[in-house]
């Protein structure tokens, strides 16, 4: 997000300067307030966001703040210190950053929805940065929480992570234009699926033998946040065929390597460190039982 700001150096007016707005960050009311009457005072929230404040290619990289119920901003470079050595008052701050998400969430849903095959697709940061003049968007800053925050929203989204270089979202089948209207014929993923609650069924590598273990129960709410974005290439997994096999109900994937398939099987049946299962499985989950390790022919 850029724009050309008229830099305040306590009361010195200098040149407009073009900035890229690094970050934004809301504060309460009441520290807002306070913020905006004494900008020179040290301030540990600019302390903590000095990584996005720098000068680089003639440009000024700052940090956009906003007030709880306020329209209006701040735009602040600090260079170097804790308070806003360097700002700029920017009106209707809100609806500017407000209308830079949403253009932003269009791009995602338009992207997706056109061209995903599957009801999945992901979207760089960078390309978000290419597209949308130098949008600083990451899973951790303010930007990056507004847009989850939009994207959730829209009806066209089912679920999305963010990860640490993308955001990864899957979209509700009707909206897919490469898709068929959710059929399995239409290159459901194994997500997708888990939104009719599976039971008592082990997932298989449509193409490779591998061990397989019964995973017990596997809905939509089995895994936390962080679940998901680590075993995201087997929630993505394309459901290629349901069957009743040798072992019971077989469900066969591909998309993703048959080594993963295993460890997140595995994974459920309870065979993995107990700190990992978790922080990967929500609590309130029915606990799986541990299972036999059987050999999928």
């Amino acid at each position: 997000m850029k724009m050309n700001v008229c830099w305040r150096r306590k009361d010195t007016q200098i040149e407009t300067d073009p900035c890229v707005i690094q970050d934004v960050i809301e504060l309460p009311e009441s520290e807002y307030a306070r913020f905006y009457q004494n900008l020179l005072d040290d301030y540990d929230f600019i302390a903590e966001h000095q990584d996005a404040m720098f000068y680089k290619d003639g440009q000024e990289h700052a940090l956009l703040v906003l007030g709880e119920g306020q329209k209006d901003g701040i735009l602040v470079s600090s260079e170097g210190t804790n308070y806003a050595r360097y700002s700029s008052f920017i009106p209707h701050a809100r609806e500017i950053v407000q209308d830079d998400i949403r253009r932003l969430a269009d791009y995602c849903i338009r992207e997706g929805t056109a061209n995903s095959e599957d009801g999945s697709w992901a979207v760089t940061y960078e390309e978000l940065s290419c597209h949308f003049d130098e949008a600083a968007v990451s899973s951790q800053n303010g930007f990056g929480k507004l847009l989850k925050e939009e994207l959730r929203q829209r009806e066209e989204i089912k679920e999305l992570i963010m990860t640490e270089d993308c955001i990864e979202m899957t979209y509700h089948m009707e909206y897919c234009e490469n898709c068929q209207q959710g059929a399995l014929e239409g290159a459901m993923n194994l997500f997708s699926l888990m939104g009719c609650n599976l039971y008592d069924v082990h997932l298989c590598d449509g193409d490779e033998d591998h061990e397989l273990t019964t995973v017990v129960e596997l809905n939509q709410d089995t895994l936390t946040e962080d679940g998901r974005r680590e075993w995201s290439d087997v929630l993505n997994a394309k459901v290629t065929s349901i069957y009743e096999g040798h072992y019971g109900v077989q469900i066969g994937l591909t998309g993703c390597p048959a080594e993963r398939l295993r460890d997140f099987s595995f994974m459920l049946a309870g065979h993995c460190p107990a700190e990992d299962y978790d922080r990967w499985v929500n609590s309130g989950e029915h606990e799986q039982a541990q299972t036999e390790p059987k050999q999928f022919m």
